[in-house]
């Protein structure tokens, strides 16, 4: 089997395509939900623990190397709408291309796709999104 490799210029021409989708025309609409229980088998799937937060207003920086970290340096802030374990995360924009969704496990690590402040919320409790890198590999 060949290796499958890419130049930078088209991993930071896709990456920033990926952002367009997930964080919308004027750049700053992305929308994660966290939520409790597992992850479902598929981004097209609802999961079945319940919203715990959304977090919403989300923009990422200029792509580089393939990579977009969060515009903003301190993080994106919700509420928690009730109490409950993190389990998982999904960004996601409706729009003129449809529902686009990335999913990703979620936790206070930078091992997780979607790193936050805390695991346990208690609801009305300030969540942090610190983290969520989109990337090309």
């Amino acid at each position: 089997m060949c290796a499958f490799r890419m130049s930078n210029d088209l991993k930071n021409a896709l990456c920033g395509n990926v952002i367009s989708y997930i964080a919308g025309a004027d750049g700053t609409d992305g929308l994660l939900t966290i939520s409790a229980g597992p992850q479902p088998g598929d981004a097209g799937s609802d999961g079945t623990g319940g919203t715990l937060c959304v977090i919403g207003g989300i923009a990422w920086n200029s792509t580089t190397s393939g990579t977009a970290s969060l515009a903003s340096t301190t993080g994106y802030a919700g509420t928690a709408i009730a109490a409950g374990t993190a389990g998982w995360g999904r960004l996601e924009y409706v729009g003129t291309a449809g529902t686009c969704r990335i999913d990703g496990d979620i936790g206070t690590s930078a091992a997780h796709v979607f790193m936050i402040n805390v695991n346990n919320f208690s609801s009305g409790g300030v969540i942090t999104l610190l983290s969520a890198d989109i990337y090309m590999a």
